[in-house]
């Protein structure tokens, strides 16, 4: 139980979550990762955007001009309409916490006003659906196998020791974690958790409150547990390229996180993957892997929320928000629901 516990520590802050993989992780939405080092260091970001300027302004510049091809990646709320039902909306989100992002648009909460029902990527947000999820994903998480032994070196896993530790866990507990686990911490930083302890939340939260505020009914297209299955079905190998990448990129975790605010700022959500590739050679991630991870961690889930999402819509006055990556491209929610025949309207 005291393992359930620290693991619960995971979600407590990064309201509704998903180094290289904040860009994914902050999209796709994950229950939150861990809050790692003293919430009180000095917290500094730098664009990745502005690096890549520096360095490369050609590769910039293809960078966006190649997200704004991707279908539905350049609007973040949809209006959803069928015969004889009341419309309802999509919203795109971005799991940071970013002192840019500080509230919900006019038009967002004027959709919010108007709907019966709100839908997130999870609604099982108190503490004790927390722990009963972590308790049922244990097997999912933990191992004997020592997998971490045969994917990283003595640095590697000097490095997640220490995060382990801050994160309040044994080290010795980094071999015991399942690869994706061992992910899920690196993947945030004590900038987030300032934040967070600023007052400043995610565009998630904000949903939610505004929907409890207004006694807007909320529901979860996913269970947690499911999240957890997802993350655990990577296929092996993407899984240790993801670990190594995210070991490597571990500094970097904060200057992603301020990167994706800008691309959210900026209506290019559709970067993420081509920067995404930028970053990932050197982190020793290649196309391939990349291809599973998107697979997996946003195509597969769209199959599940689109059915999840299809009935409320249909009732009519629903207000679905779910991570950007989600909406965009042919896989995407909003793709999805035209082939079925609804009418969407870019609202902004």
């Amino acid at each position: 139980m005291a393992v359930i516990r620290r693991l619960c520590a995971l979600i407590r802050y990064r309201a509704y979550s998903n180094a290289v993989f904040v860009l994914i992780l902050a999209l796709v939405s994950w229950p939150a990762s861990a809050m790692t080092g003293n919430s009180q260091e000095k917290c500094t970001s730098t664009s990745l955007l502005y690096e890549l300027d520096q360095r490369d302004r050609t590769a910039l510049e293809r960078l966006l001009k190649n997200a704004t091809a991707i279908p539905n990646s350049e609007t973040i709320l949809w209006k959803v309409d069928k015969d004889g039902a009341q419309p309802s909306y999509l919203f795109a989100t971005v799991h940071v916490v970013d002192e840019s992002l500080f509230s919900l648009r006019p038009t967002v909460l004027e959709a919010l006003a108007q709907s019966k029902v709100v839908a997130l990527e999870s609604a099982e947000i108190s503490r004790a659906a927390m722990r009963y999820a972590m308790a049922q994903a244990g097997p999912l998480m933990v191992t004997t196998e020592r997998p971490v032994l045969s994917i990283l070196d003595e640095e590697e896993l000097r490095i997640v020791e220490n995060i382990l530790f801050k994160a309040g866990f044994p080290k010795e507990m980094a071999l015991g974690f399942r690869p994706w686990v061992i992910t899920m911490f690196l993947a945030d930083s004590h900038c987030q958790k300032s934040k967070h302890e600023k007052g400043f939340k995610s565009l998630d939260l904000m949903v939610a409150e505004e929907a409890k505020a207004r006694k807007i009914k909320i529901v979860g297209l996913e269970k947690m547990l499911e999240q957890y299955e997802t993350m655990a079905s990577v296929a092996d190998n993407a899984q240790a390229a993801w670990l190594k990448a995210s070991v490597k990129l571990y500094d970097r975790v904060d200057d992603m996180a301020h990167t994706m605010a800008e691309l959210y700022r900026f209506r290019r959500l559709g970067a993420v993957w081509d920067l995404t590739r930028e970053l990932a050679p050197d982190a020793g991630l290649d196309d391939q892997a990349v291809a599973s991870l998107q697979h997996d961690l946003v195509d597969r889930r769209n199959i599940r929320m689109l059915e999840r999402a299809v009935p409320l819509i249909n009732e009519g006055g629903s207000f679905i928000a779910v991570g950007a990556l989600h909406l965009m491209g042919e896989t995407g929610l909003v793709a999805q629901l035209k082939a079925r025949g609804y009418k969407l309207t870019a609202i902004e």
